[in-house]
């Protein structure tokens, strides 16, 4: 096990006693990779210990989901304690990371690792603290690190490395789960994997198949050989022309090393890697089947052929609605603004858009129209170090709409009244442009 301060462990161990004292829990995850992560760890862990549950996945907004949840013993995993009603506090556990805007309940078993002094954009996700509870509650449940790597994964922890908790976690099992330097591409030949590449994004070859098997021609590679039948050189070869088209994009530090980097692999998994199970995670919560990978985990081997198709069609989908979003972009003073079609896409289109398609000098805000307006918005590491933080200009922003939201420095969203997006983002731009220094009005 890592060394953990005094007030954190202590607080784990309540949290062990809280489950070992318990019978049957109602667990609330939300959809996405780390979410789903967070689920299979939790879930696994209480199977282990012959405890009963009820899981289901939830929106960070669908709080009367779990005021409906009756007087089971709650587990909230990768969602806030606002979505815990006062009631229901005394017999609850929070596993979360976001930033957190009111005062939780003492009465909440808390482990998100802000309130310990960790960081939970950089250091921890809600897979990093389920694994660490599970490890808590038996160290044989160390097998389930496979899923506290694809958490941290599908958060983006990993980029630039480790670090805080994650990097203990990963040096403490550095023996077992060691990682290999590998492209960071996925597909059933090399021009597949181009062309459905998302983050790389490659302008002109992500979502253009043919263009990429040229592309590929061009380097003296065979586009229908795999990545797993490359040899070194030719690795080497393709990860330096790719390198040199991200590179002549102007994408972000970030873009570029999205392609190249520390890779696990997982033999007892069937020798998938960490990024490619990531990947199904979360397409599998974002077209709504989040049970499918928990199923999987729990045995049901049919459903790995079923999350390869959905993440095929979910990766076109991603690129088709990119493609859209870069025609849409308008320029305010001190964002971008995209807009998107399909409300379980604006994060990832708005990521995309950030640190591969726009300039670097606005974090982009991506809207998706229904019965209200969903609102992402996403910026790269320099904008974070230079003053902006997201999470706090959207939560103020959709909060002076009408509307709510919050999250991280770097990536967050909301959900505003569809009559008030005018309003909202002259109230962003104007927030963003004090906190990054640039305090004109809009354009």
């Amino acid at each position: 096990m890592i060394n953990l301060n005094d007030q954190y462990q202590s607080n784990l161990n309540r949290a062990k006693k809280f489950i070992v004292d318990n019978d049957f829990f109602r667990i609330f995850s939300h959809y996405d990779a780390d979410g789903i992560s967070s689920a299979v760890i939790i879930s696994k862990s209480l199977r282990t210990l012959g405890k009963k549950f009820h899981l289901s996945f939830i929106g960070y907004e669908d709080k009367a989901d779990v005021d409906a949840s009756g007087e089971s013993p709650l587990i909230l995993s990768d969602l806030g304690a606002e979505l815990i009603d006062g009631r229901k506090a005394s017999s609850a556990l929070l596993i979360d990371h976001h930033m957190i805007s009111d005062q939780v309940s003492g009465e909440i078993i808390n482990l998100n690792p802000r309130e310990y002094g960790y960081d939970g954009t950089r250091e921890a996700c809600s897979s990093t603290v389920a694994f660490i509870l599970a490890l808590n509650l038996d160290e044989m449940n160390s097998d389930l690190f496979p899923f506290f790597m694809t958490g941290v994964i599908g958060d983006k922890q990993n980029i630039d490395g480790f670090n805080g908790l994650n990097a203990a976690l990963v040096d403490s099992f550095k023996d077992r789960y060691a990682a290999k330097k590998n492209l960071k591409l996925f597909g059933e030949t090399v021009s597949e994997a181009i062309s459905l590449s998302t983050e790389p994004y490659f302008e002109g070859l992500s979502g253009n198949l043919e263009r990429s098997i040229e592309f590929v021609k061009k380097v003296s590679i065979d586009p229908e050989s795999t990545l797993i039948d490359l040899g070194s050189n030719d690795k080497e070869k393709l990860a330096d022309a790719l390198t040199l088209r991200l590179l002549k994009q102007n994408v972000s530090a970030e873009g570029v090393d999205a392609l190249v980097g520390e890779e696990f692999s997982f033999a007892e998994l069937g020798g998938i890697s960490a990024g490619q199970l990531s990947d199904y995670l979360d397409a599998s919560g974002r077209n709504g089947r989040m049970g499918l990978p928990v199923s999987w985990y729990m045995g049901n081997e049919d459903a790995m052929e079923e999350m390869h198709k959905i993440w095929q069609g979910y990766r076109k989908d991603v690129l088709s609605q990119v493609e859209k979003a870069k025609k849409s972009m308008k320029t305010l003073r001190n964002i971008n603004v995209v807009y998107e079609e399909n409300p379980s896409m604006t994060g990832v289109v708005a990521g995309i858009v950030m640190v591969y398609l726009s300039d670097k000098e606005r974090p982009v805000v991506a809207m998706c129209r229904n019965r209200s307006i969903k609102v992402s918005g996403r910026a790269t590491r320099d904008l974070v170090s230079k003053g902006l933080n997201l999470s706090k200009a959207i939560s103020e922003a959709t909060l002076k709409a009408g509307g709510h939201g919050g999250g991280h420095d770097i990536a967050a969203g909301g959900e505003i009244p569809l009559d008030r997006e005018d309003s909202f983002l002259t109230i962003l731009d104007s927030l963003i442009g004090d906190q990054i220094g640039n305090t004109e009005k809009s354009s």
